[in-house]
C-alpha cells in the first residue's frame, strides 16, 4: 500500500499539471470540472463495483481488475497528446554573465501561500468528520448501510455538480484575489453544512445538506486549480501541485487523528457540531491573512499600471 501511494504522489500532480497544458486559458476551468467529474465518478463506481465481483468471485479478481485499471493509466499515459503537439523548443542558452532565472518557490507567492495554508488549515479542523460520520450515521441515527452509501453519495454528488456550476463563474473572475476570496467563502459553506448536520434527527434530512455542502466543495476545488495554474509557470506547476496535495493530505491525516481520539472522549452529535465550529472558527481566522494578501497582490500591481512611463524610467537611488 505504501509504495502503491508512492506511485500515486507522482501520477496525481502530474495529471493536474498536464491539464491546463492540453486546453486554453478560458477553457480551463471547465476542463477541471471535467477533470474532477470524471475522477469523482470513478470513486463512486469503484466501490459498488468492487462489491459486485468480490460478491459473486471473491477478492482475487477484483484485485487483478484493480491492478489492470492502473496498467491502463499507465497505458493511456502513452496515448496523450496535448492539443499544441511536437516536441517543445529548447530554451535559447543564456547569455555570458546573464543571471539564470530563479526556481518557482511557494513561499514566494504570498496569495498561494494563504490559500494552501487556509484550505489546510480548515481540512484539518473540520476533517474529523471523516470518521465520526459512519458512528453518527449508523448508531446515533439508526440508519441503514443504504442510507448510510445515500449520504455520503450526496456529499460526492455535489462535487460534480459544483464543479460545473462554478466552472461557468471561475471564467469570470479574473482577478485573482476575487478568485481567491470565493474559494474561501465556499470552505465556508462546506463547515457550515457540516455544522447544520449535526442538527438533524434523521438520515434523511442529511442529504440535501450534504449535497450543498458538496456543491461548495466542488466549487471551491475548481478555484484552487485555476489559482494554481494561472500563477505557476508551466515547468514548475507539477511541483506546485504536488505541494499544494501534500497539504491538504497531511491535513486530513491529522483530522482523522484528531476524530480518532476525541470519539474516545464524546458523543457523535456533538463531536459534527465541533467539527463544523472548528471550520469556521478557522475560515473567520484566516480572513484577515487573506484581505492582507489581495491588497498586497492588488497594490504591486497599480505601480505599473498607474505610474507614467517617465516615472518608471526614473533610476532608484543607491544606497
Amino acid at each position: 500500500m505504501a509504495l502503491l501511494a508512492t506511485g500515486l504522489a507522482v501520477i496525481q500532480p502530474v495529471l493536474a499539471a498536464l491539464v491546463p497544458a492540453m486546453v486554453r486559458a478560458d477553457d480551463l476551468p471547465r476542463a477541471s470540472a471535467l477533470n474532477q467529474t470524471a475522477g469523482t465518478l470513478g470513486a463512486l463506481a469503484g466501490p459498488a463495483l468492487a462489491g459486485v465481483l468480490v460478491g459473486t468471485f471473491g477478492a482475487r479478481l477484483p484485485l487483478l481488475v484493480d491492478a489492470g485499471s492502473y496498467l491502463a493509466l499507465v497505458a493511456a499515459g502513452l496515448l496523450i497528446r496535448t492539443r499544441r503537439g511536437g516536441a517543445r523548443g529548447t530554451a535559447p542558452a543564456a547569455a555570458d554573465g546573464a543571471s539564470v532565472p530563479p526556481t518557482w518557490r511557494l513561499r514566494q507567492d504570498p496569495l498561494l501561500v494563504v490559500m494552501v495554508g487556509s484550505l489546510a488549515a480548515v481540512v484539518a479542523a473540520v476533517g474529523a468528520i471523516n470518521v465520526v460520520e459512519v458512528f453518527f450515521i449508523r448508531e446515533i441515527l439508526g440508519s441503514s448501510t443504504t442510507m448510510y452509501g445515500l449520504v455520503t453519495g450526496s456529499w460526492t454528488l455535489g462535487i460534480v455538480l459544483g464543479g460545473w456550476l462554478f466552472a461557468r463563474l471561475a471564467r469570470r473572475l479574473t482577478d485573482d484575489g476575487a478568485l481567491l476570496g470565493a474559494g474561501l467563502a465556499l470552505l465556508g459553506g462546506c463547515c457550515l453544512a457540516v455544522l447544520g448536520s449535526a442538527a438533524v434527527p434523521a438520515a434523511m434530512l442529511l442529504v440535501p445538506i450534504w449535497l450543498a455542502g458538496g456543491v461548495a466543495n466542488g466549487g471551491d476545488n475548481v478555484f484552487n486549480n485555476l489559482l494554481l495554474a494561472r500563477r505557476v509557470p508551466e515547468a514548475s506547476r507539477g511541483r506546485a501541485f504536488a505541494v499544494f496535495g501534500a497539504a491538504v493530505q497531511g491535513a486530513g491525516m491529522a483530522g482523522y487523528l484528531i476524530g480518532g481520539l476525541l470519539l474516545e472522549l464524546a458523543a457523535p452529535r456533538p463531536l459534527v457540531a465541533g467539527a463544523g465550529v472548528a471550520g469556521l472558527l478557522v475560515v473567520a481566522a484566516v480572513v484577515a491573512p487573506v484581505r492582507r494578501a489581495v491588497r498586497a497582490e492588488r497594490a504591486a500591481r497599480l505601480p505599473a499600471a498607474g505610474r507614467p512611463a517617465a516615472e518608471l524610467a526614473t533610476p532608484a537611488p543607491s544606497r
